[in-house]
């Protein structure tokens, strides 16, 4: 491992860490410094730069999204919502975990959260990043869907109750 040696080494290396991203919060932050006060939504999306899960979701598709919220009747199995699940997985930032986080704060009746703790609490396996696809989801939602069903709970209590079954039930993940 080398040490920076004041005395010895240059600093003359270009910046890159998400380039777009970071112009852009220059460009936000010194706004704010000139004519508008700093929100909470400014550090978050700070944080969410620091920790590299900046967000790309195209003008299109948040209009699907926007759709899909108003939807009064959706089929979660109908071909237009998979497709929109799929265009959000394939977004930047975007795995299946955060996009069915987005779904369901979207339409909490509908759609539930994929969590490595809850999957594990109904398959009793962890899940791996590298594992999440559509057709995981389908299958956890249609276990979901057993268990809102069976023990008659609103759907959206169902991955918050699993969630918390399994800190109480099997530890650290």
């Amino acid at each position: 491992m080398k040490i920076f040696d004041i005395n010895q080494d240059k600093l003359n290396y270009e910046f890159n860490y998400n380039p777009e991203e970071t112009a852009k919060l220059k460009k936000l932050f010194l706004e704010r410094k000139e004519n508008k006060p700093l929100s909470i939504d400014d550090f978050r999306r700070v944080a969410l730069w620091k920790y590299n899960r900046v967000l790309e979701i195209s003008d299109e598709l948040l209009q699907k999204l926007s759709e899909l919220g108003k939807t009064v009747k959706i089929d979660i199995y109908d071909k237009k919502v998979r497709d929109i699940i799929g265009e959000l997985i394939a977004c930047k930032g975007i795995g299946l975990p955060l996009a069915s986080s987005i779904l369901k704060f979207l339409r909490p009746d509908i759609f539930p959260i994929i969590d490595v703790r809850a999957y594990r609490a109904i398959f009793g396996k962890k899940i791996y990043s590298t594992q999440y696809t559509v057709s995981i989801y389908y299958k956890y939602v249609k276990e979901i869907y057993e268990i809102k069903n069976k023990l008659k709970l609103p759907l959206d209590k169902v991955d918050e109750q699993l969630y918390e079954f399994d800190i109480a039930n099997n530890g650290k993940i």
